[in-house]
């Protein structure tokens, strides 16, 4: 291939690419007014009726996971009863912690599916 070849053939590669970029942008914008990768109404939905992760068996299955998962930490780093028991504090004010943005969160997906359905 010579040079003259090369330097067309990089143009029509290059206005292909131009070309195609701002439909693939628009399509990207399509899919965020539709509420990007989900369906909101179905998300509601689970919402309102508890559903999938919004379940509260789903929820416990979770707690008990990270609550065997911070168990086997302490015994790897060979916690002695005091450190645990300091362990043990961090990790109910982390759970503390994440229960007040969970109910910010829940106060904020019940008002946008309000939104939704009106």
């Amino acid at each position: 291939m010579n040079a003259k070849t090369a330097l067309l053939t990089a143009g029509i590669l290059m206005t292909a690419m131009v070309t195609a970029s701002p439909s693939a942008l628009a399509q990207n914008q399509d899919m965020r007014q539709k509420g990007g990768n989900w369906q909101q109404n179905e998300r509601c939905e689970n919402f309102r009726d508890g559903k999938g992760k919004f379940s509260k068996e789903y929820r416990a299955e979770r707690q008990a996971e990270m609550q065997k998962r911070h168990a086997e930490m302490a015994d790897r780093l060979k916690l002695t009863d005091e450190q645990r028991e300091t362990w043990d504090e961090i990790h109910q004010e982390r759970k503390q912690k994440h229960q007040e943005r969970m109910g910010k969160w829940q106060q904020k997906m019940e008002k946008r599916c309000a939104d939704i359905e009106k």
